[in-house]
């Protein structure tokens, strides 16, 4: 709404906007009949996950409807567009901008269950895909695993298995340093927080703390907390433009009133001011596959299926501050 506001503000004449109660849709047909009745001439929503496969099923929708979700299925009526803030789009990025900086093999840190494998295979596929190879991969949890996983990842005991033979060999005391293997050119990392906040130190402690590592959105809490900023010192991350350009007039106007915007809930605002300028230009997006506009989510084109594309821009942070880089190369 906070867009709406801000183009009636500019001199322009928005649409009108009327609004369905998703729980309380008796039925998909029983919604696009009271829609039609009452003019609607698009439809955006809805954000349940059920709902949008319901759509999805649908050989044609009655009404060109944005959902503000995705289906597990690429069989979408003509009708249907999809928008979301997936993980598996930022592992996607992850792939574009590594690839970009000229990297070509990866290892993997994802938390363990269904959600870290869907952003793994998101990251992967696309990686292979262009040409890319994954040495590794670690499924993390608890954080007192996390020395020994990345010791294995690394094969740091290798080495000590090599020091102590030698010094078997030699029959006395060997100076040795731990070395990690050296085919590794970055790590992709899609973890909370909390977690990224002791894998980085934990990875300076094993003796791979010079491996760049490039993250999803999700490490970043946005918390302004320059302590917690720290212990991810070099860690290269994706995010929205919401949360990188605190100078945008519209976000400042809206966290003016809600000051979680400012916070990591600033994705979901950033989201529902793209989605309202997105509505408008579904068609003119999809006849020109090319064409993209510059939201506060990120980049976003129309994609594979009808899927909103969605590319970020890239952050750093260094010393306890958050350091805006440059675009990836498109």
């Amino acid at each position: 709404m906070a867009a709406h506001y801000q183009a009636e503000q500019a001199g322009q004449k928005p649409p009108v906007i009327e609004f369905y109660d998703s729980s309380r849709i008796g039925s998909i047909d029983d919604f696009y009949a009271k829609a039609q009745a009452a003019g609607v001439q698009l439809v955006v929503g809805p954000l349940e996950k059920p709902l949008v496969k319901q759509l999805s099923a649908r050989p044609q929708l009655p009404i060109t409807t944005l959902a503000l979700n995705y289906s597990e299925t690429d069989q979408n009526p003509s009708q249907l567009f999809q928008f979301g803030l997936a993980a598996e789009d930022e592992a996607r990025e992850v792939s574009r901008r590594a690839r970009a900086d000229g990297l070509h093999r990866a290892a993997a840190m994802v938390p363990k269950g269904e959600w870290g494998e869907r952003v793994f295979k998101a990251f992967r596929q696309d990686w292979e895909a262009n040409g890319g190879t994954v040495v590794g991969v670690e499924y993390v949890d608890q954080p007192v695993a996390l020395a020994q996983q990345i010791a294995d990842l690394f094969q740091l005991r290798k080495s000590e298995g090599r020091a102590k033979s030698l010094q078997n060999t030699v029959g006395s005391d060997v100076a040795a340093q731990p070395s990690r293997r050296q085919d590794i050119d970055f790590i992709f990392l899609a973890v909370t927080p909390q977690l990224a906040q002791q894998i980085k130190p934990t990875l300076n402690f094993q003796y791979a703390g010079d491996v760049p590592v490039y993250a999803t959105s999700h490490v970043f809490s946005a918390s302004g907390d320059k302590n917690q900023y720290l212990d991810m010192n070099n860690v290269l991350f994706c995010e929205t433009p919401w949360l990188l350009n605190t100078t945008d007039p519209l976000r400042n106007q809206v966290a003016a009133q809600w000051p979680q915007a400012n916070g990591s809930l600033g994705r979901l605002y950033a989201m529902g001011v793209d989605a309202y300028r997105l509505a408008p230009r579904l068609g003119q997006l999809k006849a020109l596959p090319d064409t993209r506009i510059d939201g506060l989510s990120g980049s976003l084109g129309i994609g594979a299926h009808q899927r909103v594309d969605r590319q970020m821009p890239w952050a750093q942070f260094v010393s306890g501050e958050i350091k805006r880089l440059p675009d990836t190369p498109r």
